[in-house]
């Protein structure tokens, strides 16, 4: 899928909406979107992913390389408009200890300026406390282990400002990979159990409604 993203401008800060959703398949198209259309001189950015459907870890890991971007003294960053399953799976990755999370634009706006006549959309920040649905944990681990494991490598440098040696990124992403084989074989089981409870209710509706339209 194409990589779209919307532009704007307020209050001298640049907003990016990317539009759909950012994963695996389209996540290089995203990031080189994003990348071409700041300047080397931009102070402040906004990401508002108010049109976004769904965001993977690769996805995530492409929100910190931009992030990244602003870390310097007077820049600043922010994401807005997170849809309640995003924020699922920004809170199931780790991803909202180390990045600033708005409930909406004009909050964000109003954390990076300072200002206070924005409109009367919710100025405070994100809650951090968000219930985790099992289709969630599906979703995150069951995507290529090799965008999860760029995902922590990536969260962790930018939080502890330190870059990985090649030999400790060699290492961290085989402790993954096994790690998280674990899980996955695990999910396989489950799926499988699931699907048989779901077919085995499905006949069990169908019995009824036949058994009260033959009375």
């Amino acid at each position: 899928m194409a990589a779209q993203v919307k532009w704007s401008r307020l209050e001298g800060i640049l907003i990016a909406a990317p539009i759909g959703r950012i994963d695996g398949n389209n996540y290089i198209e995203v990031q080189n979107t994003l990348e071409s259309g700041i300047d080397s001189d931009e102070r402040a950015m906004i990401l508002d992913f108010g049109q976004l459907g769904y965001i993977s870890s690769a996805g995530l890991r492409v929100c910190l390389i931009i992030a990244k971007k602003f870390n310097p003294e007077g820049k600043a960053f922010g994401i807005c408009n997170l849809s309640d399953s995003i924020r699922e799976i920004v809170t199931v990755s780790g991803f909202h200890g180390i990045m600033s999370i708005y409930d909406s634009q004009s909050a964000a706006i109003e954390a990076i300026t300072g200002s206070t006549d924005l409109g009367d959309e919710g100025a405070a920040e994100a809650s951090s406390t968000i219930p985790i649905r099992d289709s969630v944990d599906f979703d995150i681990i069951g995507e290529n282990i090799q965008h999860i494991s760029n995902f922590t490598i990536e969260k962790y440098e930018y939080k502890h400002d330190r870059s990985l040696s090649l030999k400790e990124r060699e290492a961290v992403v085989a402790g993954i990979t096994n790690a998280l084989w674990m899980y996955i074989e695990r999910l396989k089981i489950r799926r499988k159990q699931l699907l048989t409870e779901m077919f085995k209710s499905a006949e069990s509706v169908l019995e009824q409604v036949v058994a009260k339209s033959e009375k």
